[in-house]
């Protein structure tokens, strides 16, 4: 009987049982379904966001009758969530839905007086967004532009005007167009000049500008107008009567000589204790301190820099980081300093000297000129010839050259007439000089032929010009512009528009380019 009872309690075990039922319940409570989600199970996607609505139009706002126009986005619909957002476009024509669903609707289908109205829904390739309509009533077109041009484009006194209409106003709706020519001369309307299409030259004088407007219309809308216009250019044959324009940069320091930096843009020049860079936009930076003196101021072949410290009677070397050293000794009173056509470097005070600037040799090739003292030199423009300004009876002296530079004859008057003290010597590329004067305060040109002198500007003792170079054309500093040092005026800079470039654009020596 025992035995019988302990087999019949062990059954439930045998089966599997493993107790008493668990509580459903406590279950439920361990398995919270909450909590589960705040887990952030990723198996479920955010929900997507539609696109914002777009702002439409149709381009053009008055469709002419068989031309293409097209519905534009004007303002883009923005997806919230960043996706891509596209646009279908559904048209109707008076009312009646179109079998159209492109942006363009070609001419074909454009009928003058027809209304047109685009649908245009953003989706983002789920959900469509709001949509946005135009309208548009086809209509009169008016007159394309014309395209026209004045020959020739660079003209000079004397030369026929002639405008050209290269491309005609064309009318979509095959509307006569009518064209009007009216002409400005120098900023004023020319009432005989209406309608014609040559000016003739008579008519065209030195730096005179002339505007051609040219207006069409179809008679329906307002005349739409086009402009073209040409100056006439001073000639090396008839160059300006005085300078262009004048003004002074009260920002920029140069007291005697001054030079241009192709790389950064600058003006170099001395204010007395240092040399400067001066930007044209009047900002200044250290270039070499510690300069006792410069006078002029020249640049290498190899883009160093020469000046003259006429307290020392020394040719200073400056490399482009600013770092100095002696180029030659012994100059004495050292003034004008002018790198010739061979990368030698010409200084001058009472005589010539052709100085080396690699080992410091010295040549002197001009020694006396009946008593004047050699302030400034220059060469012509084919290398035959050096220009020698002076110190003494307001003379420009000549003297012949050969092949290597070395003279072949005496020094022989060029010009004169000017006044006694001569401060810089440059040439354009025409040949003519320009010599800045301390005794009349002056800025002469003078002609190739040495018989014509100019009063290019009229200054007064302070606002003198001392010395003279031609700007680079690097940033704001004008290549058809002499710029001068003004020692007496705050060692500011004084520029002086001719109209032509420096002589050292075409200067050629041995029937070469010069090689710097």
């Amino acid at each position: 009987m025992l035995l019988l009872w302990t087999l019949a309690c062990s059954t439930p075990d045998e089966t599997g049982d493993t107790g008493p039922l668990p509580d459903t319940a406590d279950t439920a409570d361990s398995a919270d379904t909450a909590d589960t989600a705040e887990t952030g199970d990723t198996d479920t996607a955010p929900p997507n966001n539609p696109p914002g609505a777009a702002e439409v139009g149709i381009s053009p706002a008055t469709p002419a009758p068989g031309v293409d126009f097209a519905a534009v986005v004007v303002t883009p619909a923005v997806d919230p969530d960043g996706d891509e957002v596209l646009y279908r476009y559904a048209w109707s024509r008076n009312g009646t839905a179109e079998a159209h669903a492109e942006a363009v609707v070609p001419g074909a289908m454009v009928v003058d007086g027809d209304t047109w109205v685009v649908e245009v829904t953003p989706h983002d390739g789920v959900d469509d967004g709001p949509i946005a309509t135009a309208t548009a009533t086809v209509g009169n077109a008016a007159p394309t532009a014309p395209e026209i041009s004045i020959l020739p484009a660079e003209p000079v006194e004397g030369d026929d005007l002639v405008l050209t209409i290269d491309v005609p106003a064309v009318d979509p709706d095959g509307d006569v167009v009518t064209t009007t020519i009216t002409w400005n001369k120098n900023g004023t309307y020319t009432s005989w000049f209406d309608g014609l299409t040559t000016i003739e030259g008579k008519w065209v004088g030195d730096q005179d500008q002339f505007e051609a407007v040219v207006s069409v219309t179809d008679g329906l809308h307002a005349p739409t107008e086009v402009r073209a216009s040409v100056t006439a250019a001073y000639t090396c044959a008839n160059p300006p009567p005085e300078a262009l324009a004048t003004a002074n940069l009260t920002d920029a320091r140069a007291y005697h000589g001054i030079g241009f930096d192709d790389a950064d843009a600058t003006l170099i020049g001395w204010d007395g204790s240092a040399l400067l860079k001066s930007e044209y936009s009047g900002s200044r930076s250290l270039f070499v301190p510690g300069v006792s003196s410069a006078e002029q101021i020249d640049r290498l072949p190899d883009g160093d820099w020469v000046y003259a410290d006429n307290y020392t009677g020394t040719l200073v070397r400056v490399d482009p980081s600013g770092a100095t050293s002696v180029a030659a000794t012994g100059l004495g009173y050292v003034y004008g300093v002018t790198t010739g056509p061979d990368g030698m470097v010409y200084v001058t005070y009472g005589s010539v000297t052709r100085v080396d600037p690699d080992t410091g040799e010295k040549t002197t090739i001009v020694d006396a000129l009946g008593g004047e003292t050699a302030h400034a030199v220059n060469f012509n423009l084919d290398s035959t010839v050096m220009y020698i300004a002076t110190i003494g009876s307001g003379t420009v002296y000549e003297v012949p050259l050969d092949a290597n530079l070395d003279p072949t004859g005496a020094p022989t008057a060029f010009a004169t007439g000017m006044g006694s003290w001569m401060d810089g010597l440059e040439l354009d590329e025409c040949g003519n000089l320009y010599i800045p004067n301390y005794s009349d305060s002056m800025l002469w040109r003078v002609d190739p032929s040495g018989t014509t002198n100019t009063r290019m500007v009229t200054a007064n003792s302070t606002l003198y010009g001392h010395g003279v170079t031609w700007g680079n054309g690097a940033g704001d500093w004008d290549a058809l512009t002499l710029y001068q040092p003004q020692p007496y005026n705050g060692s500011t800079v004084r520029e002086v528009r001719i109209g032509f470039a420096s002589g050292d654009t075409v200067r050629t020596w041995n029937g070469v380019a010069a090689p710097w």
